[in-house]
């Protein structure tokens, strides 16, 4: 009663050519699910979020630390995110995972910015004890999302950061699927350390697999 429904398949043609009246039954074989149409059509609004890598510094007096760095990430503002409260605007923040570790310690979050559809957290993330050489094999997760103090919080939109190779160490995975500006992004980071780059970042509407490699 309260399950999920399971895609099983679909057909997809064109309407040209097509005789509606014909009362012959006809079977085609199902294929597997096309490009979702809001990935088309929906404009989930923008993010605006910078990078560096900080390389291990050789005056850390931490010896263990310093022979790592950090990658910080500015989550600056967004812009033109959907309206899901009663009074037009929504309560968002925005929640950080560095793929694939999504336990607790890779979790970070900025603070609710409230009422508006266009926050501007200017909030910085650090995760420290990182290579160049493993984030290139890492993936940053962004996602928006509503605040509700009484129900679930409501996703308004995501961004994967990474090369987009589709693999983590050779193995295929489903979280290295970044393409265009979030792939210009996250090599321009590993290109440029103790540098800031910045962009301007579409918000997918979902998180789901891009079928990009």
């Amino acid at each position: 009663m309260f399950g999920r429904n399971d895609f099983l398949g679909e057909v997809t043609m064109g309407l040209e050519n097509k005789i509606f009246d014909d009362p012959l039954p006809k079977f085609y074989t199902l294929q597997e699910r096309s490009e979702p149409l809001e990935e088309l059509l929906i404009n989930k609004g923008e993010l605006i979020v910078g990078l560096k890598f900080v390389p291990p510094s050789e005056n850390s007096p931490n010896k263990k630390r310093s022979v790592k760095g950090a990658l910080q990430v500015l989550v600056k503002e967004a812009k033109n995110l959907a309206s899901v409260k009663s009074n037009g605007t929504s309560d968002p923040f925005c929640k950080s995972y560095l793929l694939p570790d999504k336990g607790r310690s890779s979790k970070q979050k900025t603070p609710v910015f409230r009422r508006s559809c266009s926050p501007a957290w200017n909030y910085t993330f650090t995760y420290y004890g990182v290579t160049l050489e493993e984030l290139s094999e890492r993936s940053l997760e962004l996602t928006i999302w509503d605040h509700d103090r009484l129900a679930s919080n409501e996703f308004l939109g995501g961004v994967r950061l990474n090369l987009g190779s589709g693999k983590h160490h050779s193995k295929v995975v489903d979280w290295m699927d970044s393409s265009g500006k979030e792939t210009m992004l996250w090599r321009s980071m590993l290109e440029k350390p103790n540098l800031w780059v910045e962009s301007c970042l579409p918000l997918r509407p979902s998180l789901d697999v891009r079928n990009s490699f």
